[in-house]
């Protein structure tokens, strides 16, 4: 299903470099691993940065297998500080020297610190997927507090249930104030961030169709994202470039709901704009299937809808946040169920 409409080519974007830091990060490239401890579980390592949150607030950035290009971003976001980016690699590399030292191996921990000032014990712990959690940084002290997540083996949370991976976190204190980065003390175990049932009301007050021109735009261009029937270019505005997800994720797609911030016109006016909140349920071909919500920012051109942006931040209403829950999708048709 596609709309009328030519491809075109999509406009390059272009970046300026960030600048380069003050500060000269040591390298660690032996900290990056657990030893034998792990074999071939191996460690997801992940780095998120410019977060202006409490030293134990948590934003995890989640990574995919396949590889797909970010959506344009209307909104504006801070960047990353090359500080920032040091100091969490610093500390993510820290706290897994700290959480593998062993009193017969103590190596890779004394890349960051004098470990004869702590006790060391007779097995360490073995970790994996760690992740920076938060990072807060003081410019004017050249110090960044860095709080780092990991999964830690430990049976004792529920006796007699196997091999238990509980998600623990790290706070970790980076000074730049020399010519390289160095650990201030040691890594202290802090509470992760709790997680809340109450959320903003979304803004979305008109139902659309998916037989109405705004809709065929949003379930043609989600089609082709998501599962590569057909280009994204179709369906996007001419200075908007949003390559589909490689290798597509799913094979199927079902489109439950499409919400508007105001109801698109079905002959818009060029330049005419709308804010949409799409629920759909994708499925892969050996029957696993997941419900996700898409927001879109679609554009009127030459009598047509087109998606002008993806992944921007989802209209709020002014009320005040109450409970609230995805809403349950009622796909039509018959689509693959999900796999247990």
């Amino acid at each position: 299903m596609k709309l009328p409409g030519k491809k075109h080519a999509p406009e390059q974007p272009t970046s300026t470099p960030a600048a380069a830091p003050d500060v000269e990060p040591v390298a660690q490239a032996a900290t990056w691993t657990n030893g034998s401890r792990l074999g071939s579980k191996g460690i997801s390592f992940l780095i998120v940065g410019a977060l202006v949150c409490g030293p134990v607030g948590l934003v995890l950035a989640a990574t995919s297998g396949g590889s797909s290009s970010a959506a344009p971003q209307e909104a504006k976001t801070e960047q990353v500080s090359p500080l920032q980016q040091s100091a969490g690699s610093f500390a993510a590399g820290y706290v897994g020297a700290w959480l593998g030292a062993t009193q017969d191996d103590s190596a890779a921990l004394g890349t960051y610190t004098d470990t004869n000032v702590q006790q060391l014990a007779k097995t360490g712990f073995e970790y994996r997927n760690v992740a920076v959690a938060s990072i807060v940084n003081d410019e004017n002290a050249q110090l960044s507090q860095v709080v780092v997540a990991a999964d830690v083996k430990d049976d004792t949370v529920e006796e007699g249930k196997g091999d238990q991976w509980p998600r623990r976190y790290f706070q970790v204190v980076v000074s730049a104030a020399g010519s390289k980065l160095v650990a201030v003390g040691l890594p202290a175990p802090v509470a992760g961030p709790a997680a809340g049932t109450d959320s903003p009301r979304l803004n979305y007050g008109d139902s659309i169709s998916s037989s109405s021109a705004a809709g065929k735009t949003v379930t043609a261009f989600l089609a082709a994202y998501l599962t590569g029937q057909g280009a994204t270019e179709p369906y996007t505005a001419p200075s908007t470039s949003i390559p589909a997800i490689s290798p597509a994720p799913y094979s199927d797609l079902t489109v439950s709901s499409i919400d508007g911030e105001t109801a698109p016109a079905e002959q818009p006016e060029d330049g005419a704009t709308v804010k949409v909140y799409a629920t759909v349920v994708a499925a892969n071909s050996v029957g696993q299937q997941a419900t996700s919500t898409y927001t879109l920012d679609l554009r009127a051109r030459a009598d047509r809808w087109e998606v002008a942006a993806l992944g921007t931040p989802p209209a709020l209403s002014d009320q005040t946040a109450t409970s609230a829950t995805t809403p349950t999708p009622s796909p039509t048709g018959d689509s693959p169920q999900k796999g247990n």
